[in-house]
């Protein structure tokens, strides 16, 4: 099992595993139910991978990629992309859906108590959606990206661009899951990433990682 070690935000720290589960998409979700979609696109940042202890997670605080990052994170626009791709997605499928515009804070949504079922459900009870925003499912796509720094205790091995792409659809009569998916992709950095004055290296292994994450997000639907 590998384990990976992100901080996200410019900074930023969190724990991803192959432990995550994964329910493929049922195909019931193509009926004439409306969804709503909340997309949830991080701001660019600093991911780890590989073997490090606390004392070395604290010696290599990537602070020398922040600037660099803020540089080539407006020449992405990923959410306008992601917001483009999911609407030929849903479309080509003739799935009604919506937007939801609204700021929703999924960590402060009330905890699902799971009934005894044998359904698999959503850890977060997002049934309250379905008065507010008039739609009988959620898809939510929760996405972080930047770069990737692996190392081996405080020794850097290697650099890529990165995205993680997190996917959950639920249905909100019961709150029951529909599908949920959790994938990364990452790309080479072809030369010196700090090479140019607008880090060309570094923004083209991002865009690569964000282009075949795209592709991976139109099978899972």
């Amino acid at each position: 099992m590998k384990l990976l070690k992100l901080t996200f935000g410019i900074l930023f720290l969190l724990t991803v595993t192959s432990c995550v589960t994964t329910l493929p998409l049922n195909r019931q979700f193509y009926n004439n139910k409306k969804v709503g979609v909340i997309l949830q696109v991080d701001s660019i940042g600093m991911a780890k991978a590989g073997g490090q202890g606390l004392l070395d997670m604290a010696l290599t605080p990537g602070n020398r990629f922040t600037e660099p990052l803020k540089k080539v994170e407006p020449k992405f626009n990923l959410n306008e992309t992601l917001k483009s791709e999911i609407t030929n997605i849903l479309n080509a499928k003739n799935k009604q859906f919506q937007f939801i515009s609204e700021k929703i804070d999924i960590q402060s949504l009330n905890k699902f108590e799971k009934p005894n079922a044998d359904k698999k459900y959503s850890k977060k009870d997002f049934r309250n959606l379905k008065i507010t925003n008039s739609v009988d499912e959620i898809m939510f796509v929760k996405v972080k990206y930047g770069i990737l720094v692996s190392y081996y205790g405080m020794i850097e091995l290697d650099k890529q661009g990165y995205v993680n792409i997190g996917t959950e659809v639920v249905d909100l009569s019961d709150n029951s899951l529909l599908q949920q998916e959790n994938f990364q992709t990452v790309a080479k950095v072809n030369g010196n990433w700090k090479k140019g004055e607008d880090f060309e290296n570094l923004k083209n292994s991002i865009q690569d990682a964000i282009n075949s994450s795209i592709t991976t997000l139109k099978t899972k639907f």
